[in-house]
């Protein structure tokens, strides 16, 4: 999704993180020989999600509230196979946080293969063991209704793979609610799949050339579903957050994974999914079920 930095989050500095606004701070954990402390997350613009504000999309207004109620933290996959665990911060409605958990139900069934375990020391509490990723999930005030949406991505990777051991993922509930669940659930899968590598470390791993991404998973995919050449296009526009780790807008529109989410259905294809498995995770023989096919051709 396209989003921007500025320089005022960055130095840690933002005016969304006084008082009783959300604060889009990075805490990184600590970095050891296994892991490495890294600020991978992005700012997120209501501008980003062509369908907020009640549009065709969304049925925008239809989340209900902040709600009050506190979750336990969910883990998807099956022992042994991809673990996504999800921390909640904040107040959540049952409609939220089952948008969370059917979006890493759906990453853990196209996923299957389990990563070492890693200890990660944090600023806060002891050190903890992360099997396969933690994300923070957290709602709250940052802004109000318009412009930041959010901010999420890695913030820690594995040192050997550079797959992320943690994310953040966090939300203004006023635009959440602005949107509609609709919306909302495209936006959460989206901005997870960057939490699991997708565009984040792409330059880590060598995968973009010349303006295209050249993982030979995500290539193959590309061409079954109709597209020639030897690689996939890559957004060159919109500036840093957004150039370089989507696929291209003009090109591909309503995938899921381009820089914006726009009116109407958006489809994570078997391109994004086959893409997560040139980052190095191990996907499931079967991983095409979970997707959706051929809105290019």
């Amino acid at each position: 999704m396209r989003n921007e930095r500025s320089e005022d989050t960055i130095t840690g500095n933002s005016d969304f993180g006084r008082g009783h606004a959300l604060d889009l701070r990075v805490t990184l954990p600590q970095s050891t020989d296994k892991l490495l402390g890294i600020d991978l997350t992005h700012i997120i613009h209501t501008h980003d999600v062509g369908a907020a504000k009640g549009g065709s999309g969304g049925g925008g207004g239809g989340g209900g509230g902040g709600g009050t109620t506190s979750f336990a933290p969910y883990t998807s996959g099956v022992v042994g196979g991809y673990n996504i665990t999800i921390e909640f911060k904040g107040s959540w409605t049952q409609q939220y946080y089952d948008i969370f958990k059917a979006s890493a139900d759906l990453l853990s069934s196209i996923i299957i293969g389990d990563l070492p375990n890693v200890t990660v020391y944090g600023s806060k509490g002891g050190p903890k063991t992360v099997d396969d990723i933690v994300i923070t999930a957290e709602l709250g005030n940052i802004d109000g209704s318009g412009n930041v949406l959010g901010q999420a991505g890695p913030t820690s990777v594995r040192t050997a793979s550079s797959l992320p051991a943690t994310a953040t993922m966090k939300f203004d509930i006023v635009d959440v609610n602005e949107m509609g669940p609709v919306v909302f659930t495209d936006v959460v899968l989206h901005e997870m799949a960057h939490s699991l590598g997708f565009g984040s470390i792409w330059d880590r791993l060598g995968l973009v050339t010349n303006g295209e991404f050249t993982g030979t998973q995500a290539v193959a995919a590309y061409h079954e579903l109709g597209g020639t050449g030897s690689g996939i296009a890559v957004e060159q526009d919109y500036g840093a957050g957004t150039a370089g780790s989507h696929w291209d807008e003009a090109t591909f529109r309503n995938e899921l994974m381009t820089g914006f989410i726009n009116t109407g259905e958006n489809y994570f294809t078997k391109m994004s999914a086959a893409s997560l498995g040139d980052l190095g995770y191990v996907l499931a023989p079967n991983y095409a079920d979970y997707v959706e096919t051929g809105y290019f051709v």
